[in-house]
């Protein structure tokens, strides 16, 4: 993670399940090109509290990767999104919150239940 030590925290609540729009930077890895919709999947303590980073998964359009492990499939309209997509929970990434652009929507608790579920998916793989 980059030094942004002095970066403003916004003011805002942040919520697990919350989609914001995040900028490229290419410096990071897979993180996408271009902006693209990433959902918050760090609990409500952390989110809640003084810390200045969340912990987010990066959503795509391409469809062609939920049939892939550790994808979840959401629908248009879910959680404001404007079409379906799919959560990649390989793609997960730890941002400081100031990079948290435009808020979408936020998706329902069973929802991010399945996220969560991907996420302890990829996790236990590493221990085979």
């Amino acid at each position: 993670m980059d030094r942004e030590l002095d970066a403003p925290v916004p003011a805002r609540v942040i919520h697990r399940g919350d989609i914001f729009w995040v900028a490229a930077d290419a410096s990071r890895g897979s993180i996408p090109g271009v902006p693209h919709p990433h959902v918050v999947v760090q609990d409500d303590v952390f989110n809640h509290s003084r810390i200045g980073t969340v912990v987010v998964c990066a959503l795509s359009s391409n469809l062609h990767r939920a049939p892939e492990p550790g994808v979840v499939l959401l629908d248009a309209g879910e959680g404001g999104l404007a079409r379906q997509s799919v959560v990649i929970a390989s793609q997960i990434s730890s941002l400081y919150k100031h990079r948290l652009q435009d808020h979408i929507g936020r998706l329902s608790e069973a929802r991010v239940d399945q996220i969560v579920a991907a996420l302890r998916f990829l996790q236990a793989s590493y221990h085979r």
